[in-house]
């Protein structure tokens, strides 16, 4: 059963948490842990506050996943996947961390969860044209060998910034899918897409929008989130009064998306959209 309130007044959940050494990761780390959960981190950098055990985990290997989930002991009441990489690395890096190595360590886990667990995974605003794409997302996602969804790829032959916008998309989707566990093994599944967020990552989130885009998107919607603004959204989700929240994708844009959708954020007005304007 989740908390009775977000701050944690039934305490004691065992939590698995990837990408847990910065930004994100490790807002939930310390969020938790404050809440009086076991958080089991992990990552292929070292362990943050709040971290009960630490595993090393490279997400784009395997054998490394295999290995972690190996070493992880007994039930859990959420999955964090929280890890994830940028546009700016190579494209079959990306879809390794951001999506086959996710799904891999998701599908190893998810028998272990327990009734009334959850599973919350970090997308992205990126990954809004998920619809668009259903039919090659679902294409990968049938795809249960490991080097065989990596081969999909990069038959694909995606740069860095379509695989990023394709990844979350995945994320989005396999989200959905996993929401089919509510009904049979009481383990929901939501993942939440951010806008752009203060972590050591944005200023390649920068770089992979080119053109001052960010720049433009945080000053429409007055800043940037903070990583412990999208950690508290995580624990809404994963073990606060969330029971018949399954199977979305929570939007945290600070309003972005709605304000391109009503019109009070003109959308060519973007660095973007002039440049594309202008013929660059």
């Amino acid at each position: 059963m989740p908390r009775s309130n977000c701050k944690g007044s039934l305490m004691g959940k065992r939590i698995v948490l990837t990408g847990a050494s910065t930004g994100i990761g490790a807002a939930c780390a310390q969020l938790f842990s404050a809440a009086g959960d076991e958080v089991i981190t992990l990552d292929i950098k070292d362990a943050p506050a709040g971290s009960s055990r630490h595993i090393a985990c490279d997400l784009s290997d395997p054998a490394s996943i295999d290995a972690a989930v190996a070493a992880l002991d007994g039930n859990f009441d959420a999955l964090l996947n929280v890890a994830g990489v940028p546009g700016t690395v190579d494209p079959l890096l990306i879809m390794k961390v951001n999506t086959i190595g996710l799904r891999r360590f998701t599908e190893a886990l998810r028998g272990r969860l327990n009734r009334g667990g959850a599973i919350v995974s970090i997308a992205s605003i990126a990954g809004f044209n998920w619809a668009r794409h259903l039919k090659d997302i679902n294409e990968l996602l049938a795809i249960d060998d490991f080097e065989q969804a990596v081969a999909w790829c990069a038959a694909r032959g995606m740069d860095g910034n379509t695989a990023y916008h394709f990844s979350k998309e995945c994320v989005v989707v396999y989200t959905m899918q996993l929401a089919a566990m509510g009904p049979t093994a009481g383990v929901r599944a939501n993942s939440i897409s951010p806008g752009p967020v203060a972590t050591p990552l944005l200023p390649a989130f920068k770089e992979q929008a080119g053109a001052g885009q960010l720049d433009w998107v945080i000053g429409e919607i007055g800043r940037a989130a903070e990583p412990l603004d999208i950690a508290n959204v995580v624990q809404y989700l994963a073990t606060g009064p969330s029971d018949y929240v399954n199977g979305r994708d929570l939007i945290v844009d600070g309003g972005f998306s709605a304000g391109l959708a009503m019109g009070w954020i003109d959308k060519n007005a973007s660095p973007l959209m002039k440049a594309r304007a202008a013929g660059q």
